[in-house]
């Protein structure tokens, strides 16, 4: 750990407002086995980022899972099941208190620290303040109260000392930025939000933090910034019709969940957005098309293959939606019995851990939400915990 993260949780420490969890174990029991299917739809949610120095990035939606009907299930191939997900990554698992100070709700959203994650708290469903837990001491911490938000439907975003985040007033966008440490939120941009062909303002598609800067890009597209510190906001040039996805890559095109065919070849075409460099896919070995393309890996529902088309492999499951952090993907596995579970996999390791089984009929014991964001895959536990699983660890 470094001595930054170290500066950071005593800084957080001194600030705390102490409460006294529950004694949870800090890692999470042995999912159960049973039948599982699984069903993905997009969250009206854009993906927080951060630097490519601080976690990776990728995906544009914060997915979640339920339980559909069996007719919606997503069939697997039959094999053998992979191991607890806390045994593939044992430092990267955690069980969490899902109550903070006061009964308030405590959302975690990315991790600061290596054992220390900062998430949103909420009392009766209201959005009331930025708050942070260390594993190591089991402690909260406010980092910001918050007032007047309307919507926050993105995770934070961490970066160089900051958390940042968007909300959606009526027809404005907000970029608002605060330390880490503590401190009185800033707006650092506020913006006219896109209006969509259902005629519904959507906000900012995808946050991250760069070289002291906010960095974004609009449902329209476009990579813009504007100092963490408060500044004008600006357009990188050439970025016109790109979409951020790992900075500081931009790519197009960009994934549409508002049209009712996906598209072949997502984000084809990627440049890099300081130095102009283009970097183009190559399907892989008898494919033409794909999920989801990151500055790395490609990706279908049953392949995996490097960007240039090359070292292709196959997943040992379906792949239930697009990359995460750039290298992570979910997985329906089913074992010869015909028990599925959700699994998740590390297609540049090749290693793979289940989270939970999911039913396949009607009248079964519904799973957890999962939700899976950059950096992170959380659900919440029937003890009235919550597994956070750090994805930073997990691909050391």
């Amino acid at each position: 750990m470094t001595t930054i993260e170290d500066r950071l949780r005593d800084a957080m420490a001194a600030r705390a407002e102490t409460v006294q969890d529950d004694g949870r174990p800090l890692v999470a029991p042995s999912p159960r086995r049973g039948p599982a299917a699984a069903r993905w739809w997009w969250a009206p949610v854009a993906v927080a980022t951060a630097t490519a120095a601080v976690v990776g990035v990728t995906v544009l939606g914060t997915r979640t899972i339920g339980s559909p009907p069996p007719s919606a299930a997503a069939p697997a191939a039959a094999g053998s099941l992979s191991p607890p997900v806390e045994k593939v990554w044992p430092g990267a698992v955690h069980e969490i208190p899902a109550t903070g100070p006061g009964g308030r709700t405590f959302t975690p959203d990315v991790f600061v620290a290596d054992r220390v994650v900062a998430g949103r708290g909420l009392t009766g469903n209201r959005l009331d303040g930025i708050w942070s837990y260390d594993l190591d001491k089991r402690v909260f911490t406010q980092v910001a109260p918050l007032q007047d938000v309307t919507v926050m439907n993105e995770p934070l975003v961490f970066g160089d000392g900051y958390l940042a985040w968007s909300t959606l007033r009526d027809d404005r966008s907000e970029i608002w930025a605060v330390p880490v440490t503590g401190g009185v939120p800033q707006r650092i941009a506020a913006l006219t939000a896109v209006l969509t062909s259902d005629n519904a303002y959507t906000g900012i598609r995808k946050l991250a933090i760069a070289g002291g800067m906010a960095v974004w890009s609009p449902a329209d597209g476009g990579v813009y910034r504007a100092p963490l510190k408060g500044g004008n906001v600006s357009l990188i040039s050439g970025t016109r019709g790109f979409y951020l996805v790992e900075w500081p890559w931009a790519g197009w095109p960009a994934h549409d969940r508002t049209v009712d065919h996906p598209i072949d070849r997502p984000l084809e075409h990627l440049k890099n957005v300081l130095t102009g460099r283009s970097r183009n896919a190559v399907a892989a070995k008898k494919r033409s098309s794909w999920t989801d393309c990151g500055p790395v890996w490609c990706l279908n529902r049953t392949t995996a293959w490097r960007r240039d088309g090359t070292d292709r492999r196959d997943l040992p499951g379906n792949a239930t939606g697009t990359l995460i952090s750039g290298r992570f993907v979910l997985l329906n596995q089913k074992d010869a019995g015909g028990g599925q579970v959700l699994a998740l996999h590390d297609v540049a390791t090749k290693r793979t851990g289940r989270l939970f089984p999911v039913p396949t009929r009607r009248g079964d014991k519904a799973p957890p939400t999962l939700h899976a964001q950059e950096g992170m895959v959380w659900f919440r536990t029937a003890r009235g915990a919550q597994v956070v699983i750090d994805l930073k660890a997990a691909g050391r």
